[in-house]
């Protein structure tokens, strides 16, 4: 037998062992560990465990060494005999309460089952296993069941989602580095890609497992097997032959049935691709005999269908047929049990999808949906970016009163398309049960004033009266997520608002319980419009419903508003009611719970920038920028010093270096860029909150990111940053974010900071006048939108040119490299640095591409347009480059 190094540690404890119950939980151990190499032994020592916690009656041990047993039964392929052992085991463990072992024995049930293709049953027990860990908060034995759930969804070609259980998995393992179940993900993520084609990273984790196994381990071979299987579909049949064969050779010595099956199946797939079909018949016959003898159905249906191909090459027809009958009537039988089964267990929590049928109009829903949500969002924001822009460089122009009011007008009806984009998005989500209710402190009015200021222009077109009433018992400062609540009442008062001809639209707030710390508040949004008819009032809040085809065509949407509304309120632990009349109007009513705020301490937003004391504050501040991108770092610090001159700004440019200087330095506050070499944000921010020592630890870090979709928010938030700043920035909106997160207490303390000590000046200029070329519809780049930000400063318009001069050329150069060596990564990294500095540029995404290349690369989408979108970027990066170089030469 084969020792490793950790049986031979074992070994050496087992023989300083002197209690008999330790000796026996110790080659329990044992069995663990040999069962990887050399099953016979394994069972034989199992055999062992159960003998020896008989004579000492210790039942524990019993229950242990019984599901070992089933277990090596398991992997010899023994199914019938692993069941009836494994029930002798759960007995043991349901009578002596012992969780951990019963999931065990669940998961082993699980394991043989799914071997059976019987994958309903499969599921079944690995649900309960799963249940029993989350419950133990085993967060390790969890993610061993989530593999299994993921090879479940392997077997059901949903290869999406095992792919992300078995990432979610990979993830802790290493954490725990934990090598033997490290083999097992490999193995599994491998697998997942081979399926989907992506044989460059199929080859990667198949060589990640064997490099961590013992030679003439199982997992050794079957690393070896899945080598053997990603050459033969790269066309290289000797390097196929090779691995298949030493898998063969080392399933022959482990008597591994799985993997004398798939090495028998793959050389015969090798012989029949070189036309060898009489050597092809032969392994094929091998493989079929050792699954029909073992009953593995899904086996059987694979070789059905390939004897059927090989036959039809033959010219066999009647063979052919036989075969292909057989393959369809299999899969048939496999897919209609779990349809029967399915009824049987709709009390499981993660129910999967087994009827065939079913399972593809799952598929196609999911991919319509995917597809439409990243049109929309794609659509939507694109065209919209440069309605923002420009609309916020018309207003830095000094535009007349009227002006002012029309260009107001814009900016909120783009922040509207915000809110259904949004709404898509937030209806996705809630179906997956994926949407997060925060809890801060706000202002009722200002999110109330913030409704009524996004419709008050359409409802004067329309001549309505809308505002808001607020009861004198209600508070303005609460506790909860005003952005939900803000998406609620823009839901109702804007369908209100589109459903009213003549009258007006109120939203009143009025409490209906109060404690010391708590309050319900009921919202009623009162129209005097068109009212909903009895036979609609019942099924309003369903997706997708209007009140009538003729109100759908009329006023348009989605009729997903309400539902969306409806589904907030509740998550948000509250209740919603509708009643009308039709023809007099309508009264939604929703009831909220919220914790109350100490008033005296909540600063509404708009007046973060307009006070002296506020300025003085940012002047006392010391804050931390972390940011790979030298065009981004030098414009934040630049951004920063025209308010607050006297501010201390230092500078990392990677999450590596800021993880140094937080721990040799005290800061306020670090502004933190998401995607960087070596560390991103998220993990430097894991970092800092898992490892800092005392109060650095709770440091407020906010995220700056070009990603400004909820989920991508949500999720850095809840890696433990405080907040987001989207980039490009607002000036005012950074500085709100700042004064909200920075202790203002303490730094007010402090001694104003002078000019001459700070650590970062900004970088002087002749303030001189800047000439504003004129833009044709040819040139790729924009002026207006670099003298927007750089002013009229000459001098700084001509750093950050000359910024994009150095750093552009590069970054497209490592999209070219990432390309050729099909590094997604690099490519995604890159094209983020990228979409940023040609944003500033004035360079369009529908010029450009650059953040569609990033999302394909995030995707590992269709290399071949993601090839052509380089090489169209890098085109239009040489033609921005000769207009700023023209531009550098007329200053």
């Amino acid at each position: 037998m084969m020792a490793t190094e950790k049986y031979l540690q074992l070994k050496e404890q087992y023989e300083q062992l002197s209690d008999e119950k330790e000796k026996i939980n110790c080659l329990i151990s044992i069995v663990i560990e040999v069962r990887n190499y050399d099953i016979e032994e394994a069972f034989r020592l199992s055999d062992e465990v159960i003998r020896r916690s008989i004579k000492i009656k210790f039942d524990e041990g019993l229950g242990r060494g019984l599901n070992l047993k089933g277990a090596c039964y398991w992997m010899k392929g023994e199914y019938n005999n692993g069941l009836d052992i494994l029930k002798q085991a759960l007995a043991i463990a349901k009578e002596l309460k012992l969780d951990a072992l019963k999931a065990r024995i669940y998961n082993n049930y699980g394991n043989i089952y799914r071997d059976l293709g019987d994958l309903s049953n499969a599921s079944k027990y690995y649900q309960w296993a799963l249940e029993i860990n989350e419950e133990l908060s085993d967060e390790l034995a969890q993610s061993s069941i989530l593999i299994n759930i993921s090879n479940i969804h392997f077997d059901l070609y949903d290869y999406d989602n095992a792919l992300e259980y078995a990432k979610r998995c990979l993830e802790i393992f290493k954490k725990y580095n934990d090598q033997s179940r490290l083999i097992t993900v490999y193995h599994t993520l491998g697998n997942i890609y081979f399926k989907k084609e992506d044989y460059d990273n199929a080859l990667i984790n198949f060589k990640n497992s064997l490099k961590l196994t013992e030679p003439n381990a199982i997992g050794h071979m079957l690393a070896n097997s899945g080598i053997g299987k990603v050459y033969y579909k790269l066309k290289n049949y000797d390097r196929a032959r090779f691995y298949l064969f030493q898998a063969y050779e080392q399933s022959e010595a482990l008597s591994n049935a799985e993997g004398l099956i798939i090495s028998d199946f793959y050389l015969a797939r090798v012989n029949i691709d070189e036309g060898n079909y009489k050597a092809a018949l032969s392994h094929l016959d091998n493989a079929f005999d050792i699954a029909t003898e073992l009953s593995r159905k899904h086996d059987m249906m694979s070789m059905h269908e390939l004897y059927a191909n090989v036959y039809e090459k033959l010219n066999d027809i009647p063979k052919a047929y036989e075969n292909l009958k057989l393959f369809e009537s299999l899969k048939e039988e496999i897919f209609q049990q779990n349809t029967i089964n399915k009824l049987r267990n709709l009390q499981i929590r993660h129910e999967l999808e087994f009827a065939v049928k079913e399972k593809e109009v799952a598929e196609q829903s999911a991919r319509l949906k995917q597809e439409f949500i990243a049109n929309m969002s794609h659509e939507i924001r694109t065209p919209m970016n440069a309605i923002v822009g420009m609309t916020r460089l018309l207003l830095e122009k000094d535009p007349r009163s009227d002006q002012m009011k029309y260009l107001n007008a814009i900016t909120q009806s783009a922040d509207n398309l915000l809110v259904i984009i949004n709404d898509i998005l937030d209806f996705s989500k809630i179906e997956a049960g994926k949407i997060t209710i925060e809890s801060i402190h706000f202002s009722l009015r200002n999110v109330l004033k913030n409704v009524v200021t996004l419709l008050v222009f359409k409802a004067e077109e329309k001549g309505i009266q809308i505002k808001y009433i607020i009861d004198e018992s209600v508070p303005d400062g609460l506790i909860g997520d005003p952005t939900r609540l803000g998406q609620i009442l823009m839901n109702l008062a804007g369908n209100a608002v589109k459903f009213t001809e003549r009258g007006y639209v109120h939203i009143y707030c009025r409490v209906l319980e109060q404690t010391e710390h708590t309050i319900v508040i009921a919202f009623d949004i009162t129209d005097t419009g068109i009212g909903i008819s009895e036979e609609y009032v019942s099924k309003i809040f369903e997706s997708f419903t209007q009140a009538g085809t003729d109100v759908a065509r009329r006023f348009g949407g989605t009729g997903l508003g309400l539902t969306i509304s409806k589904q907030l309120v509740e998550l948000m632990d509250g209740t919603i009611d509708v009643s009308s009349k039709l023809n007099e109007g309508t009264t939604f009513t929703f009831m909220l719970p919220f914790r109350l705020s100490d008033e005296t301490a909540y600063m509404p937003e708009e007046e973060l920038l307009i006070s002296d004391e506020n300025i003085a504050l940012l002047n006392k501040t010391k804050l931390l920028l972390v940011d790979d991108n030298e065009f981004n770092r030098i414009l934040a610090v630049d951004t920063l010093h025209t308010v607050a001159p006297d501010m201390i700004v230092e500078t990392a440019g990677t999450g590596l270096k800021a993880i140094d200087m937080i721990k040799s330095a005290d800061f306020d506050i670090v502004l933190m860029d998401i995607q960087m070499p070596e560390m991103n944000g998220m993990d430097a921010t894991k970092k800092i909150r898992r490892e800092a020592e005392g109060d650095k630890k709770k440091i407020k870090i906010l995220a700056m990111t070009a990603n400004v979709m909820r989920d991508d928010i949500e999720h850095y938030i809840e890696t433990g940053m405080n907040d987001h700043v989207p980039k490009p920035f607002k000036k005012s909106e950074l500085f709100s974010k700042i004064l909200l997160h920075i202790d203002k207490v303490n730094i007010s303390k402090r001694e104003p900071i002078s000019k001459q000590k700070k650590a970062n000046d900004s970088i002087s200029s002749d303030e001189e006048q800047a000439k504003l070329p004129e833009n044709s519809n040819s040139k790729v780049t924009d002026f207006r939108f670099l003298i927007s930000f750089a002013g009229t400063d000459t001098a700084k318009q001509k750093k950050y040119i000359l910024i994009f001069l150095e750093n552009t050329p590069k970054l497209v150069k490592q999209l070219q490299t990432g390309m050729q060596r099909k590094d997604y990564s690099q490519i995604q990294i890159a094209a983020h640095s990228l979409k940023s500095q040609l944003k500033y540029m004035g360079i369009q995404e529908d010029v450009s591409h650059a953040a569609e290349i990033e999302s394909l690369a995030k995707q590992e989408g269709d290399a071949n347009y993601m090839e052509k979108l380089i090489t169209q970027l890098e085109h239009t990066c040489q033609i921005a480059y000769d207009e700023l170089n023209s531009y550098l030469e007329g200053m």
